[in-house]
């Protein structure tokens, strides 16, 4: 028998933790946990009751793993670290957003609704780097450090906000907040050239069908849904 899900069982190993709008995952391999994002609430409640439920010590947990800086992915990590010392992971190009050196940019009434405090950052992830099974896909637009986590023997990606789920379709989230709509325009195409049987999105359900062609269907519409222009 494998490890208890933590969440909403989603493939083995890995629960969903629903948060304000926002997704969070544990994905327990072998003697590891990960937590992948902490969610909006500042207080983690939604992953302090996910653990609670499955009768698993947040202790467990050995690696946090940021997709990316917004506060709506890292706002509960602060509350985490205060109950388990695990070391926080995400792109170096969004560890100085994560830990504080820099102010998260976007207008001030926004930074003023959705703060997050900083946490430190152990490790600076880079393209391509591993963490036990998963694949570091650098995939930028949303912020500059966004990243994508990617199972290739079990064929699983978690998105982040590099591409979401929403009424049945993949789209971009907050298309305002992004960093460069046309470079996660262009993040697409890497996302297109893994083979996903699962998606995991930061925002929505979890996709199981026709996830090719569903990027495919992005990709031809992003320039005049995104970007205001015909498409090439």
């Amino acid at each position: 028998m494998g490890p208890t899900t933590i969440g909403e069982s989603v493939a083995d190993g890995i629960g969903l933790i629903p948060g304000s709008f926002v997704n969070s995952y544990a994905y327990r391999e072998g003697d590891e946990t990960y937590l992948i994002d902490t969610g909006f609430s500042a207080k983690a409640k939604p992953i302090f009751r996910a653990f609670n439920a499955a009768h698993v010590p947040l202790a467990q947990v050995s690696k946090i793993l940021l997709t990316h800086h917004h506060p709506d992915h890292m706002g509960g990590a602060a509350q985490v670290l205060k109950n388990v010392p695990a070391p926080v992971s995400c792109h170096g190009d969004d560890a100085p957003f994560v830990d504080g050196r820099v102010r998260r940019p976007g207008p001030f009434l926004m930074r003023l609704l959705m703060r997050a405090h900083p946490v430190p950052v152990a490790i600076s992830l880079k393209d391509q780097d591993r963490v036990g099974s998963l694949l570091v896909v650098h995939a930028p637009g949303h912020t500059p450090g966004e990243v994508a986590f990617y199972l290739p023997a079990r064929k699983i990606l978690f998105s982040g906000d590099a591409v979401v789920e929403r009424k049945g379709r993949l789209t971009f989230p907050a298309p305002k907040a992004a960093t460069s709509l046309e470079q996660a325009v262009r993040s697409l195409a890497r996302l297109r050239e893994l083979d996903i049987e699962l998606l995991l999105p930061g925002h929505g359900v979890p996709v199981t069908k026709d996830i090719a062609s569903k990027i495919d269907d992005l990709i031809r519409r992003a320039p005049t849904e995104f970007l205001g222009r015909a498409a090439p």
